[in-house]
C-alpha cells in the first residue's frame, strides 16, 4: 500500500507543479472539509485529518514551483507583522503558561496559518485566480451543505449525539462540528456568492451562484445558530449600504429567507425545522444564562490576577477550576469569544495585537474598495470584508483567535487587495464594472 500511496502522491505533486492555483484551491477546500471528527489520528494534541496531507502536498508542490520559477514566497502584506507578533508573544508566554502542550499547539496552528497565507498570496496573483478560488470555495460549501443535510435526511450521517448543544434540538452539526462552528464554516462565502452573481454574464452561472448563496445560507441556519444568523445579516447590511445593486438583491434574499423559515417552521421538516425555529424562538437567550457570563468573569479574573500579563497560551481549563467547579466539569469550559480568550491568555499585549489586526484589516478593506471602484471586482471587495465584519461581531461571544476558515478567507481577500493595488499602479487594469443582474 505504501508504494501505491507514494506513487499517487508523486503524480499529484507533478500535476500541481503545472497547476499551482489548483494546489491552492485544493488546500482551501480541504481546510473547509476537514473537521476534528474526521481526523485520521493524532500526534500529541494535534489532529491529523484530510487537511494536513493535502497541505503537505500543496506546500511541497508550491515550494518546488517557487524554486523553479524563482517566485518569492516570503512577501509583504498588511497584517503579516501583526500575525508574527501574535505568534512571538505566545512563544514568550510558554515560559509561564500552565499547559505547554496546549500552548505549543496554538503556536503550531498559527504557524500553519502563516504558511497557508504565504502560499495563497504567492500564487493567487491575478483577478482570474481570485475568481477561481471563489468558485472552489463556493462549490466546497455547497458540497458540505449537501453532505450534511441530505446525509442526515437519508440516515447516512448523524453527529448530533457528539455535541450536547445539538441533543434533542435538531441542530445540524455538518461533518461533525459543534453547530456554531458548522454555521461559521459556511457563513463567510454567502455574501460573496451573491455578489459574484451580479457580474456574471451567463444566466446559468448567475442563477447557479444565486441559488448557491441561498442554499449555503439555509444550510448554515439549520445549525440553529443565532449568532450565525446575526453575522450574515450584519455583513449583508454592510454590503447593502455600500452597493445599491447588492441592496436590491439583499432585500430579495431576505424575503426568500423568511419564506424558507416559514415553510420549515410550519411544516416542521424534522430536525431542520427545529434548528431553524431555534433562531427565532427565545432569541433573547444569546447573552442570557450564566454560561457565557461565567466564562467571561473567569477570563477577567485571569487577567487581573496576572496583573494584565495573561495566563499564557493554553491552560484555560486548568485555570478555570478555581473560578467555577461546575463550569470546569461542563462542556462549556472555553472563553466564548476572541476578545475574552485574548484577555485571559495574552493580556494587555495580546489585546493590543488584536486591535492592531483589526486596524490593519480595516485599512486594507478601505483601500481595496477604493482600488476596485468601477471594476468587476468592486462588489466582491465589499462582500468579503463585510462577512469578516459579521464574524468579528459574532466572535465577541464565540470562537478563538486561530479559528479556520477566517484566516484563509482573510488571505484570499488580501490576495484581492494585492491584485487590485498592482492593477491600479502598474496594470493591467481590472475589467470594468458590468452589471449582469437588474
Amino acid at each position: 500500500k505504501v508504494p501505491v500511496v507514494l506513487a499517487a502522491a508523486f503524480i499529484v505533486t507533478v500535476f500541481l507543479l503545472d497547476n499551482p492555483v489548483w494546489a491552492v484551491c485544493g488546500m482551501l477546500a480541504a481546510r473547509l472539509l476537514s473537521t476534528g471528527t474526521m481526523s485520521f489520528f493524532s500526534i500529541g494534541k494535534i489532529n491529523i485529518g484530510l487537511f494536513e496531507p493535502v497541505l503537505l502536498l500543496a506546500l511541497v508542490s508550491l515550494g518546488l514551483r517557487a524554486v523553479f520559477s524563482k517566485r518569492k514566497l516570503w512577501m509583504d502584506w498588511p497584517w503579516k507583522a501583526v500575525l508574527i507578533g501574535i505568534m512571538l508573544w505566545r512563544l514568550v508566554g510558554l515560559s509561564w503558561c500552565t499547559s505547554v502542550g496546549d500552548g505549543a499547539k496554538e503556536i503550531v496552528t498559527l504557524s500553519v496559518i502563516l504558511a497557508t497565507s504565504s502560499v495563497v498570496l504567492a500564487f493567487v496573483d491575478t483577478w482570474e485566480h481570485v475568481k477561481t478560488a471563489l468558485w472552489w470555495w463556493i462549490g466546497t460549501c455547497v458540497l458540505i451543505g449537501v453532505l450534511a443535510i441530505f446525509g442526515d435526511l437519508l440516515g447516512l450521517t448523524d453527529y448530533s449525539s457528539q455535541w450536547k448543544t445539538a441533543e434533542a434540538g435538531g441542530r445540524e452539526t455538518g461533518l461533525g462540528q459543534q453547530p456554531n462552528w458548522f454555521a461559521m464554516n459556511l457563513s463567510f462565502v454567502i455574501h460573496a456568492a451573491a455578489a459574484f452573481a451580479l457580474v456574471q454574464k451567463r444566466a446559468v452561472l448567475r442563477w447557479a451562484l444565486l441559488l448557491s448563496a441561498v442554499f449555503i445560507f439555509f444550510a448554515a441556519m439549520t445549525s440553529g445558530s443565532r449568532g450565525g444568523a446575526y453575522s450574515v445579516v450584519i455583513g449583508g447590511l454592510l454590503v447593502a449600504m455600500g452597493q445599491s445593486n447588492f441592496r436590491r438583491w439583499f432585500l430579495r434574499f431576505g424575503a426568500v429567507g423568511l419564506v424558507l423559515f416559514a415553510i420549515a417552521g410550519l411544516g416542521e421538516i424534522g430536525d431542520i425545522g427545529k434548528g431553524l425555529n431555534r433562531i427565532s424562538a427565545n432569541i433573547d437567550v444569546l447573552f442570557a444564562r450564566d454560561i457565557r457570563g461565567m466564562n467571561w468573569a473567569a477570563c477577567a479574573g485571569m487577567f487581573t490576577e496576572t496583573f494584565g500579563r495573561g495566563i499564557g497560551p493554553g491552560g484555560y481549563v486548568e485555570n478555570l477550576r478555581q473560578y467555577s467547579e461546575w463550569l470546569y466539569n461542563s462542556v462549556y469550559r472555553y472563553p466564548h469569544g476572541i476578545f475574552w480568550g485574548e484577555l485571559a491568555h495574552t493580556g494587555v499585549v495580546g489585546l493590543l495585537l488584536l486591535g492592531g489586526l483589526v486596524v490593519a484589516v480595516t485599512r486594507m478593506a478601505i483601500s481595496t474598495i477604493r482600488d476596485c471602484r468601477g471594476t468587476e471586482a468592486e462588489v466582491i471587495a465589499w462582500a468579503m470584508p463585510a462577512s469578516m465584519a459579521g464574524y468579528f461581531a459574532w466572535s465577541f461571544v464565540e470562537f478563538s483567535l486561530d479559528e479556520k476558515p477566517f484566516w484563509e478567507w482573510l488571505a484570499l481577500f488580501t490576495a484581492l487587495h494585492l491584485v487590485a493595488r498592482r492593477a491600479k499602479t502598474v496594470g493591467p487594469p481590472l475589467p470594468r464594472w458590468t452589471l449582469a443582474v437588474k
